[in-house]
C-alpha cells in the first residue's frame, strides 16, 4: 500500500474544490470544524517559500494554538461547491500539439518540497501526455498569500477567485506531504467520464492536475488550528468548458 493511502486511512483529510473557475454560493467560505474567530488581518505575502535555507517571508503561518481537551483531534471531512467551469474566451487556450517535452530544468535551490510538488504533478500528466510543468516562484507567492490569508480569517477554507487554476487541500499537521497532496487530487480520475468529458465538482482536482495547457505550478502552506492548508496554483489555468475533451486525455493516449 502506497504511503498517501496509509496517511488517507489514519487521519481524516479535507479538499477544496479544483481552481478559480468555481464561485463558492453566494460568495460564501466554508470553514474547517476547528476554524478559530476569524480575524480582519489581510494576506501577508512575502517571497517564494519554498526557496531552500530561505528562512525569511516564507509565510508558514503562526504556530497551531494548543489542542482543547474538549474539541476532536481530526478534522471534519469538507469539500466545497464549485458552480460553474470556466468559460471559454474568444481566443482559448490550444493544447500543444507536439509530443511531450522532457521535463524542464528546475531552478537551483528549490527546497525539497517544491521538488516533490513537481514531480508528483509530472509522474501523473506523463501518463496522460500532458507536458510537463516547471516551478513557478511567482505562483507560489500568490499561492502563499492565499494560504496565509485563509489563516488569518480565521481557518477559512475556499477559493481565492483569481487569475490562475488552483486546487485547495486540507488536513491534519504533518499528515500530508506533497505527493499525498498530488496523489489524493489525481485518484478522482476513478470518477470521470471518458465518454462525456467535462467539469464535475467530483473529478475538477484531478482535471486541473493533467490539463495539457498547464505549463507552471507553485505551491503554499499555513498552518492553522492542528491543520496544514495546502494552496497550488496554475498557468495556465484549467477546467476551461468545452475543452475538456482535447485537454484531458485518457491514458491510452501513449
Amino acid at each position: 500500500m502506497s504511503s498517501w493511502r496509509t496517511w488517507s486511512i489514519a487521519l481524516v483529510v479535507s479538499l477544496g474544490g479544483c481552481g478559480q473557475m468555481y464561485k463558492s454560493p453566494g460568495g460564501q467560505q466554508s470553514q474547517p470544524a476547528q476554524a478559530s474567530q476569524a480575524s480582519q488581518g489581510g494576506p501577508p505575502g512575502g517571497q517564494d517559500p519554498w526557496k531552500a535555507d530561505d528562512t525569511q517571508g516564507t509565510g508558514a503561518g503562526t504556530p497551531a494554538p494548543a489542542p482543547n481537551a474538549n474539541e476532536p483531534d481530526e478534522t471534519v471531512p469538507e469539500r466545497d461547491e464549485p458552480a460553474a467551469p470556466r468559460t471559454t474566451p474568444a481566443t482559448p487556450p490550444v493544447a500543444p500539439t507536439a509530443p511531450p517535452r522532457p521535463a524542464p530544468p528546475q531552478a537551483a535551490g528549490l527546497s525539497a518540497e517544491a521538488q516533490q510538488f513537481v514531480a508528483a504533478h509530472n509522474k501523473v500528466r506523463a501518463q496522460h501526455c500532458a507536458a510537463p510543468l516547471e516551478w513557478s516562484p511567482k505562483l507560489a507567492q500568490v499561492a502563499q498569500q492565499w494560504a496565509n490569508s485563509l489563516r488569518d480569517q480565521g481557518c477559512k477554507f475556499g477559493h481565492s477567485g483569481g487569475q490562475y487554476g488552483e486546487n485547495l487541500a486540507a488536513g491534519t499537521t504533518g499528515a500530508m506531504p506533497p505527493e499525498a497532496v498530488v496523489a489524493m487530487w489525481y485518484d478522482e480520475v476513478k470518477g470521470y467520464s471518458w465518454k462525456q468529458p467535462g467539469f464535475s465538482m467530483q473529478t475538477g482536482h484531478f482535471t486541473q492536475v493533467v490539463w495539457r495547457g498547464t505549463t507552471k505550478v507553485g505551491c503554499g502552506l499555513a498552518q492553522c488550528g492542528g491543520n496544514d492548508i495546502w494552496v497550488c496554483e496554475y498557468d495556465a489555468p484549467g477546467n476551461w468548458e468545452g475543452q475538456y475533451r482535447e485537454q484531458v486525455l485518457p491514458t491510452s493516449c501513449k
